[in-house]
């Protein structure tokens, strides 16, 4: 009889049991690494979904004309106040000395009305003096017409003479009566003139204010450098016309800042003042240092101009991200080499 045999598969090495042994581990490890699970990660919280940010201005004119300078290259290094552009100024400058001539103008009216309101005044005491002689005039005439009147009673004159006495009488009546009037009439003129002083005045101020905005238009059109910082690609050129708000270029402050973008379930661990590394991309994983400063009230999505309406359809939950700024460590290394939008890998310490 036969020997049967029957096939048993050869026992494994042991090399190859240790390397599948730590194949597996380093599976493990990796996956759990890579999913910020326990062990790893306990006291830090970690994100790459977080960027260099700063205070990025856009640069545009307040006035519209033709480019005439360009004082400044791509990416020019600036202080506040440093000239930029131009634009063409001849109109504007035209356009103050207009506003000075008015601006003249109207302090001559007003000033032309000092002087008449003081030959007003004069006029006044003129008319003043005049009723004061006629009434003087009236009295005597009216004391001569009784003594002419007691003598023609006496038959010491004529009918002739007392014709005379009262018609001088009448005539320094009527002289009273129109010295009265006249008095009046100035005084009239002058309440009338006294409330033209009201929209000289006004004049002077409106004329003053159309030169002051003169004077701002002439002093924007060229255009300087409002803060400290890197200017962006320039993109007005010479005889370009420009208009208001239209972008002319941008200019970048050296302060700079980290935004992180934490995940929502992981920001019970994040506080003020904790300590933050964090490595930057574009310089070969240069690591920095800084601290947590403040912390988004609300989540990214709330500041988003489209709302999502969870009322209707099918929900499906999203882990939201909330804001962390971090102030970065101003004697980090390298810390000039920083631009805004750059990206970086966070690690909060919350232990």
């Amino acid at each position: 009889m036969k020997p049967h045999y029957s096939w048993l598969p050869s026992k494994p090495k042991l090399f190859v049991i240790i390397a599948t042994s730590i194949g597996i581990i380093t599976g493990i490890t990796l996956i759990l690494y890579a999913w910020q699970l326990p062990p790893f990660f306990l006291n830090v919280v970690v994100t790459n979904d977080a960027y260099v940010q700063s205070k990025t201005t856009l640069l545009s004119p307040q006035v519209s004309g033709y480019i005439t300078q360009v004082y400044v290259k791509d990416f020019a290094f600036v202080k506040e106040g440093d000239p930029l552009l131009q634009i063409d100024k001849r109109i504007f400058t035209q356009k103050v000395q207009e506003a000075r001539a008015n601006l003249q103008g109207a302090q001559s009216a007003l000033q032309a009305y000092e002087q008449n309101y003081r030959l007003h005044e004069a006029d006044i005491i003129e008319k003043e003096a005049q009723i004061k002689a006629t009434e003087a005039n009236l009295k005597n005439a009216q004391a001569e017409n009784n003594r002419v009147s007691q003598l023609v009673k006496k038959e010491s004159l004529s009918k002739r003479d007392y014709d005379n006495a009262r018609a001088q009488l009448s005539s320094a009546q009527a002289a009273y009566i129109q010295a009265k009037a006249q008095y009046q009439k100035s005084l009239q003129e002058f309440e009338a003139f006294k409330t033209t002083k009201d929209s000289l005045q006004a004049g002077v101020k409106r004329a003053n204010a159309l030169l002051e905005l003169a004077l701002i238009d002439l002093d924007n059109s060229l255009i300087k450098a409002p803060i400290d910082g890197q200017l962006g690609e320039i993109l007005a050129h010479i005889g370009q016309f420009v208009s208001q708000g239209s972008t002319l270029t941008y200019i970048v402050p050296q302060t700079h800042w980290v935004i992180a973008n934490i995940k929502e379930n992981k920001m019970d661990k994040v506080t003020l003042g904790q300590k933050v590394r964090f490595s930057v991309d574009a310089l070969s994983g240069e690591e920095f240092s800084g601290v947590v400063e403040e912390i988004s009230p609300a989540t990214g999505s709330e500041f988003s101009p489209i709302k999502v309406n969870h009322a209707t359809g099918n929900f499906i939950k999203v882990i939201q991200r909330i804001p962390v700024k971090i102030a970065i460590d101003p004697t980090n290394k390298r810390l000039e080499e920083l631009r805004a939008g750059m990206s970086v890998i966070v690690e909060i310490e919350t232990k």
